[in-house]
């Protein structure tokens, strides 16, 4: 074999060697990067320009592979499954990788083009207006308590025996009253008792952190306990910054995808189980069909952000064409068995998206 007169940089003849630097693989010096694990063969010490040098090359060697990737999900749905199962791992992104950056540009263009923090500002107006109602209410009290004083009396006094018996049964005797709880033989009653003993102490500014909670109800901590108050605690913010809330949730919808399709792959698994593929070949094709729709609905952002158009609805429509289409190129069947697959397969999706969202909305909001 010939060896090139020359090279420049690194490949320079003068800087290769006769082992794998990185795995010890034995080399030659003919060889530029090492047959086992593809590195550099290159004794040369790294300079501030090599790093450089090799930080864009990956950008565009990555880049070249994003766009092929990306024209052949959008325009050949199915195909681009096929090809990449068979062996063309080398022309396409990894679906994972590139899920996770679809992923990411979902989340920046949302965070862009979308914003529900006006819900907050509607809270905080409907806060003010039961405030203004009810000085209305008071001030129109005191003119009939003028007529019939002695009633209204007898109430705010009733009322106020009730309030101080309440707070006397939570605040001045906490002890017996978690033991009450703490006595309940199921634990989702203790639990909802709990965080709604907190969620009122919180909007009634008793306490606002754990340990102040601890304190105030003269309670021991423990993990219930500890849960029970982050619950409540989300949930008061929840009320009080809905708008937020919603951001953040939606913002986390693709990585609850991620987590999520391997669970469905294996219905996907069981529906073609006479077929000849593998669990990771419906895996991937998973990967391939929901970044697609991760994209429709990131284009979808854009377009409602730019012109008042229900985009999302239209996104919505093309991925379910998108997801026939690829269904019958990639597992070739033919169109009566791919209706039928489909429409169960959107079916547990659907079921499966529910579980998720409530999952991630318990998530959301015991660490919002």
């Amino acid at each position: 074999m010939s060896i090139p007169s020359e090279y420049k940089g690194r490949y320079q003849l003068k800087y290769r060697g006769n082992q794998c630097l990185n795995c010890n693989h034995p080399l030659d010096l003919s060889d530029k990067y090492c047959p086992h694990c593809s590195q550099m063969n290159s004794t040369k010490k790294i300079t501030f320009k090599d790093l450089i040098i090799e930080f864009f090359g990956s950008i565009i060697s990555y880049d070249s592979r994003f766009r092929k990737t990306m024209s052949s999900l959008l325009f050949k749905p199915g195909k681009i499954t096929r090809e990449y199962i068979s062996g063309k791992r080398m022309t396409y992104a990894n679906p994972f990788r590139f899920f996770l950056s679809a992923a990411i540009i979902y989340a920046f263009v949302f965070g862009f083009t979308r914003d529900f923090s006006d819900l907050d500002l509607a809270m905080e107006d409907q806060n003010f207006i039961n405030i203004v109602n009810s000085n209305d209410s008071r001030e129109r009290d005191s003119i009939f308590a003028e007529k019939d004083e002695k009633p209204l009396k007898e109430a705010s006094t009733l009322l106020a025996s009730n309030l101080k018996k309440r707070d006397f049964i939570t605040l001045k005797n906490p002890k017996k009253t978690f033991d009450s709880i703490n006595n309940m033989p199921s634990s989702l009653n203790r639990f909802i008792y709990k965080a709604g003993l907190f969620e009122r102490g919180i909007n009634n500014k008793y306490f606002f952190t754990y340990q102040k909670a601890l304190d105030t109800l003269q309670i021991d901590s423990s993990f219930e306990n500890k849960l029970s108050f982050n619950v409540a605690h989300s949930i008061v913010r929840i009320e009080r910054q809905p708008g937020t809330f919603v951001n953040t949730l939606i913002s986390r919808v693709p990585f609850m995808i991620f987590f999520f399709l391997p669970v469905f792959a294996v219905f996907i698994w069981l529906l073609y189980l006479r077929r000849n593929f593998t669990y990771m070949d419906h895996l991937v094709f998973s990967f391939h069909t929901q970044t697609t729709f991760i994209i429709l609905i990131t284009i979808a952002f854009i377009i409602d952000n730019i012109v008042e158009l229900s985009a999302i609805s239209i996104a919505l429509i093309l991925f379910l064409l998108y997801l026939y289409k690829a269904m019958r190129n990639f597992y070739q069947q033919g169109r009566f068995k791919t209706i039928v697959k489909f429409t169960i397969l959107n079916s547990f999706f659907f079921i499966l998206a529910v579980i998720a969202i409530t999952i991630l909305f318990l998530a959301s909001a015991i660490t919002y």
